[in-house]
């Protein structure tokens, strides 16, 4: 890590090997952003039976990109990744081939098919160190023309401890399309995808609700539209919504661009992924503020790839999180 970029007197100790991985993932991100970019993969897309979410070639790209880099360093530490080569061959030759031509460009070096395809599926193997990985996440915001972003989270003894962010679309600090990069321990930064200086974040001191900014997603069915709006008629949230997609709603967070984000379950069964939240969980920490899910209990990351213990995800700048919580606790 360039700890020109950072104040050492504010930030704690890291590992020798987390500074080694924090360097290579912020390098990876990048490819993996260019990669969705300028490929032509990322208008190539079906939708897979699983929950009917659209998957597009370059979720697959992005994630050998990835996960490349993480082999390199840390090949046995464990990997939570959204995609499986299984479905990229199912697309057919064709596809295989164009992601194969994407990754090559985006890694700067030949590769082979059989290659990517290991690094699609690549998952490590134990220990406390977690990789949670989700190539693209929000995909209809890729394909929509709007906000989606490159996550990659490291969870050490069951905590996020380090988080990236790649976010093609997003402005901020005046810079469009920025890769946002920290973790509790680290302090949280953000930079252009492209390079150049690198600035800390801190989230809002807002504690006035009547100021108070809340995220929401673009997509209807990510959440329960009618249990926030009664949490913002009680809390008294009056600045407005800001809608955004994907884990770049951490990102606003962390950067003071927004107060609040609920993310209730959209139905009793739903349970979150654990690549979904991970890396933005790290960030917002590092930033000053707070994550834990509707009833005030911390994101637990230890059971599989789900938030199987916590009811949806609250994350707040900190002075509002308290008076969202009470709020929830009597709407019930």
């Amino acid at each position: 890590m360039d700890r020109s970029v950072t104040n050492p007197a504010n930030i704690l100790p890291v590992s020798s090997l987390l500074e080694t991985e924090i360097g290579l993932i912020r390098d990876a991100v990048r490819r993996a952003a260019r990669l969705c970019v300028t490929s032509a993969a990322a208008s190539q897309f079906w939708y897979e039976k699983r929950e009917r979410e659209p998957v597009t070639a370059a979720d697959f790209g992005a994630q050998a990109v990835l996960l490349r880099a993480l082999i390199a360093v840390v090949p046995d530490d464990a990997v939570l990744a959204e995609e499986c080569s299984a479905d990229l061959v199912r697309a057919g030759a064709d596809v295989v081939a164009g992601v194969t031509t994407a990754v090559a460009a985006a890694v700067e070096g030949a590769v082979t098919k059989e290659q990517v395809l290991g690094w699609i599926d690549h998952r490590g193997g134990g220990g406390n160190r977690v990789w949670a990985i989700d190539p693209i996440d929000g995909t209809k915001g890729l394909l929509r023309g709007d906000q989606y972003a490159i996550a990659v989270g490291l969870i050490e003894d069951g905590q996020p401890v380090f988080g990236a962010l790649g976010c093609p679309r997003l402005e901020l600090s005046g810079m469009h399309g920025v890769l946002v990069w920290g973790g509790p321990r680290l302090g949280t930064f953000v930079e252009s995808l492209g390079g150049g200086k690198v600035r800390p974040l801190v989230v809002s001191g807002v504690a006035d609700p009547g100021r108070a900014r809340i995220l929401g997603s673009v997509e209807v069915a990510h959440g329960d539209p009618e249990l926030l709006q009664r949490v913002v008629e009680r809390v008294g949230i009056g600045g407005g919504w800001v809608r955004i997609d994907s884990q770049a709603k951490y990102a606003a967070v962390a950067a003071g661009m927004a107060d609040l984000y609920l993310r209730p379950r959209n139905r009793d069964d739903w349970r979150e992924r654990v690549w979904d939240h991970a890396a933005g969980a790290a960030i917002v920490a590092g930033a000053g503020g707070r994550i834990t899910d509707l009833d005030g209990l911390p994101l637990d990351f230890t059971a599989g790839d789900r938030l199987e213990h916590n009811r949806g995800v609250l994350v707040s700048n900190g002075p509002l999180h308290d008076r969202v919580l009470r709020a929830l606790a009597e709407i019930g």
